[in-house]
């Protein structure tokens, strides 16, 4: 199996290459968060709100389903 150390010449020079162009974007965020809020639009701030509460009902029924389906196994699983 080759390696990063193993490979070839051409392989690290590209590998070198993509990480240089790819880095910068990795680094930070695409604007700081100072906290301040204020430029935020309120239908936006209630959109993602709104969002926000739907994907944790979302993950709530997930794993509510997923305690039930887990004690239904382990209750059919054990010996009568």
């Amino acid at each position: 199996m080759k390696t990063r150390e193993t490979a070839s010449a051409g392989y690290r020079l590209a590998l070198e290459a993509h990480l240089a162009a790819v880095a910068p974007v990795l680094q930070g965020p695409a604007a700081p968060d100072d906290g301040d809020s204020s430029h935020i639009p309120a239908d936006a701030k209630a959109a993602f709100a709104d969002h926000r509460a739907r994907t944790h009902e979302t993950a709530s029924a997930i794993q509510d389903a997923a305690i039930r389906r887990a004690r239904a196994e382990r209750a059919a699983a054990r010996p009568r």
